[in-house]
């Protein structure tokens, strides 16, 4: 972490950083956090790599087969895309409680790198590698099954499908300073799993019985999947969509900012 350790120092923490250096240092974080994802294999295959080849899979029908209001092709291309960003997305978790083990977030406070920053500059660089296999998988849905779309329909599902995860970026800063990255693997293969079957990605909610479905569209995963596909269909997820996923993340940003400042008072 040698790269990151040269964009972050500047001042100590006996002297408070002007605003400047401290939004330099920030911008440096990030842009340093975002060149090691992308030296990060492991974590291109399953974001980038993986939702092209499970859309591949999945999406193979007669031109007129539908799923909900749209045919199949455009429905799974949806769904992979916020397959891939959701991987991006929650994998703040696994960098937090990582970095937590090896005492490197409290090596960053010796800099003019704040904690509020240090969180936010982890979220900030998932969100942008998040793009990544959105877009991977809307190009890949033209190459592979002729799925066509305006601009702007693909900027307003690519965009709707990321507000979407914003809920989801607070559970993984809270995921992140909860679990011990030993145990991190365990829990989050599971949790993803759980979240991709609610966000209708394996198996499309319009199959689920009545009873589930009305469970599964209380969750933000499912309105992740939801806003992007509203796009296609003209529309927008609606009032009772951004609703629900405000209320998830004032509660899941409320527990993330108390597991956070947990941490602070015991390291």
């Amino acid at each position: 972490m040698s790269d990151i350790t040269a964009a972050a120092a500047s001042t100590t923490a006996s002297a408070r950083p002007p605003a400047a250096a401290a939004a330099s240092t920030y911008l440096r974080y990030v842009r340093s956090e975002i060149t090691r994802g992308w030296r990060n294999t492991r974590l291109l295959i399953f974001t980038l790599v993986m939702p092209i080849i499970l859309f591949g899979a999945f999406s193979a029908s007669g031109a007129d087969d539908r799923l909900g209001a749209l045919t199949v092709a455009p429905y799974i291309m949806i769904s992979m895309a916020s397959f891939g960003a959701m991987n991006s997305v929650l994998g703040t978790a696994g960098g937090i409680a990582v970095e937590r083990s090896l005492g490197w977030n409290r090596q960053l406070r010796l800099t003019a790198l704040t904690g509020p920053q240090y969180v936010l500059g982890k979220v900030a660089t998932r969100f942008t590698m998040a793009v990544l296999p959105i877009v991977a998988v809307f190009v890949a849905g033209d190459a592979m099954r002729g799925v066509r779309l305006s601009a702007g329909t693909y900027l307003g599902a690519g965009a709707s499908i990321l507000l979407g995860l914003i809920p989801l970026a607070a559970f993984a800063v809270w995921l992140g300073y909860l679990v011990r990255p030993e145990n991190l693997q365990a829990v989050t293969g599971g949790v993803f799993s759980l979240l991709a079957l609610a966000g209708g990605i394996w198996v499309p909610v319009e199959n689920f019985p009545t009873w589930l479905a009305d469970i599964v569209k209380l969750l933000p995963m499912y309105w992740s999947a939801q806003a992007g596909r509203a796009v296609l269909e003209g529309g927008w997820i609606g009032v009772r969509g951004l609703i629900t996923l405000a209320l998830w993340t004032v509660v899941l940003g409320a527990a993330a900012g108390r597991a956070y400042t947990r941490d602070q008072l015991r390291t």
